[in-house]
């Protein structure tokens, strides 16, 4: 597995856990995905990135408590949710771009080849 989709699987275990969603949310982006860059993902899921990196980092913080913890301190919990949502999907289409197999290829037969018979040799 990359290292990216080492990093959202990390993410997407804290997310399953016990507990509610703002704390798991919070820990799981906080821990594994908070210092990605948009340009370590591919281009396809830049998009959704940059809006969950943006969507989680739009509270000013009070005092040292964190940015993301401060935002999602303030959503509710379906917009904690729909976001955990994302970081799933985000995953889910990591993991099945490294498990598609190469384009089928059409491989001629060679005429040099001897014919089998297809009747039992009797």
């Amino acid at each position: 597995m990359s290292y990216l989709g080492k990093r959202f699987e990390a993410a997407v275990s804290v997310l399953v856990a016990d507990g509610p969603i703002k704390q798991r949310l919070t820990a799981a982006y906080s821990e594994h995905l908070d210092d990605l860059e948009s340009s370590e993902l591919p281009i396809k899921l830049r998009p959704a990135f940059m809006e969950l990196h943006t969507a989680l980092h739009s509270v000013k913080p009070i005092g040292r408590e964190p940015c993301v913890k401060a935002t999602i301190r303030k959503m509710s919990s379906k917009e904690a949710g729909d976001h955990a949502r994302t970081i799933f999907l985000l995953f889910s289409e990591l993991f099945h771009k490294k498990q598609r197999s190469a384009p089928l290829r059409v491989v001629g037969i060679s005429k040099k080849s001897p014919k089998k018979s297809l009747t039992p040799a009797g």
